[in-house]
C-alpha cells in the first residue's frame, strides 16, 4: 500500500522520542504528520484532515483540553477521532476527557500490542464515519 492511500494520522506530543516510537509503530497504517505544540497540531489537522489525532495532553504552549474542545466546535473537524495518549493518570482528567469528546484515552507508557490494537479499531472506526458522513 502507498502513502497516498494510508489514512493521515496526526501525532501531537512535546516529546520526540515518544512521538518517533509511536509514528514507527502507525506507519503501516497511516499516514503519520507530527506536531510538537498545540499551533502546530492546530496547523496539521487544517492541513490534511486526519481521520485520527493522536495526542498528550501536556504541551509547551497550552493544556491539550483547548484543542479538544477547538476540534467539537467545528462542524467538519468534530469527525476526526481522538485518542489521547498521555501521562495524565487521574480519573477526572480520563473523564473529562470522555465528557468533552475524546474517543479513547490510554496512560504512558501502553503495552505495544494493546495500543497498537486500540489504534487500528479508531482507524476502522474513522473509516466508517467518512463513509457514511
Amino acid at each position: 500500500m502507498n502513502q497516498r492511500a494510508l489514512p493521515p494520522l496526526v501525532v501531537a506530543d512535546p516529546d520526540p522520542a515518544w512521538q518517533h516510537q509511536m509514528m514507527l509503530l502507525l506507519q503501516r497504517d497511516f499516514h503519520c504528520y507530527p506536531a510538537s505544540t498545540l499551533h502546530e497540531a492546530v496547523q496539521a489537522i487544517e492541513r490534511v484532515h486526519p481521520v485520527l489525532l493522536i495526542m498528550e495532553l501536556n504541551q509547551p504552549d497550552g493544556d491539550g483540553f483547548a484543542l479538544i474542545h477547538y476540534l467539537q466546535a467545528s462542524p467538519e473537524l468534530r469527525r476526526i477521532l481522538i485518542a489521547c495518549v498521555t501521562t495524565r493518570s487521574a480519573i477526572t482528567d480520563k473523564v473529562r476527557a470522555i465528557r468533552a469528546g475524546v474517543d479513547d484515552y490510554i496512560v504512558k507508557p501502553p503495552d505495544a500490542v494493546t495500543f497498537a490494537g486500540r489504534m487500528v479499531m479508531l482507524r476502522r472506526l474513522g473509516h466508517m464515519a467518512r463513509s457514511y458522513a
